[in-house]
């Protein structure tokens, strides 16, 4: 049995999340009839990035399949899903965009010969990040590329590209991955009801439901964040030491950190849902602790509860710019003591 790669995890996200697409640029590569620049258009999570990776396995694969897939084992594909292919470049945003110099330092290098062969390929993951000078950089050089290259711009809206890029590129736009295929990915991690529901408000990216299920991490936050709450609930202010003792241990990264608060988020939306909406237990991501989140329904006015949600999503804001995590999740806590405690 062949050993699961990078590579064939990236196929494989591929052909799950955009099945049609994945079949109809294999078809495409076959034929010799692939575009020089295209546009991908869509959310996160629907396979963009894998594509375009699958796209130029293909076009370097030395054990294409009989179904036309790229073997996913070779050193050809093997490097280019670890960004180590000298005839693939990927381009991604340093901070909150794509620079200048980042569009440069890719044309220097296509201007270059193939190192293996006589073709390269690049792909600019959130092209709408760039800069204006970057994006006008980028522009000329799609307009006269040098030799065989193919561009692959990735974008979650299409909108937010030049328009003069967009008329020197291929639209493709991403369609929705069919919500019974999230379903039943999602299932296959033998979730409880409520961490399934969670799961699914979190992302609709196969791979990421992966990642959070990794090492049982999401059970694992969603048991503090609900220890979390239950604090809140009682004026308890220990909640302050359980985010040093218990949440900060569990963080591997700033991803983490992310889910993290959409996760404390979440759960005051189940909070509105029930206090509002009168929604079931079955239907709610902490649908676990419904007899608590009904209590705090019944205990927050209308405004208290809108507060804490918009001060919440306002804190997410500096995770994004480097504040320092532990001070954003006790800068929350405080935030929904003072609501829960008037």
């Amino acid at each position: 049995m062949m050993t699961e790669t990078e590579a064939t995890k990236l196929i494989k996200q591929a052909e799950l999340t955009q099945p049609k697409l994945t079949k109809h640029f294999m078809q495409v590569v076959h034929d010799q009839d692939l575009s020089h620049a295209y546009l991908f258009s869509g959310f996160a999570g629907l396979g963009k990035l894998e594509l375009a990776k699958t796209v130029a396995m293909r076009l370097f694969c030395k054990n294409v399949q009989p179904n036309g897939m790229p073997c996913g084992a070779c050193n050809e594909c093997v490097r280019i899903a670890k960004n180590e292919h000298p005839d693939v470049m990927l381009v991604e945003p340093e901070g909150q965009s794509i620079k200048v110099h980042q569009i440069r330092t890719l044309k220097q290098e296509f201007s270059k010969s193939a190192v293996e062969g006589n073709r390269k390929v690049f792909i600019i993951n959130g092209a709408d990040l760039m800069t204006n000078g970057a994006a006008n950089s980028l522009l000329k050089f799609i307009e006269e590329p040098v030799g065989n290259v193919n561009s692959f711009l990735l974008t979650d809206d299409y909108h937010k590209i030049l328009p003069t890029i967009q008329s020197r590129t291929q639209l493709v736009e991403f369609p929705k991955i069919d919500s019974q295929l999230l379903i039943k990915y999602a299932e296959s991690k033998q979730l409880t009801k409520t961490a399934l529901n969670l799961v699914l408000q979190l992302t609709s990216d196969v791979m990421f439901i992966d990642r959070l299920c990794e090492d049982n991490w999401l059970i694992s936050m969603k048991q503090q964040v609900e220890s979390w709450f239950s604090m809140l609930s009682k004026g308890d202010y220990q909640a302050f030491t359980l985010i040093q003792t218990n949440f900060l241990p569990l963080l591997r990264d700033r991803e983490d950190q992310k889910v993290t608060i959409e996760m404390m988020c979440l759960i005051f939306r189940d909070v509105f849902n029930v206090k509002f909406k009168n929604t079931p237990a079955s239907e709610l991501a902490f649908g676990n602790i419904y007899d608590l989140i009904s209590q705090m329904a019944n205990h927050l006015s209308d405004n208290q509860l809108i507060c804490i949600i918009d001060d919440i999503l306002e804190s997410a804001k500096k995770q994004q710019i480097n504040v320092s995590f532990q001070n954003i999740l006790e800068v929350i806590t405080l935030d929904c003591l003072n609501q829960i405690k008037e």
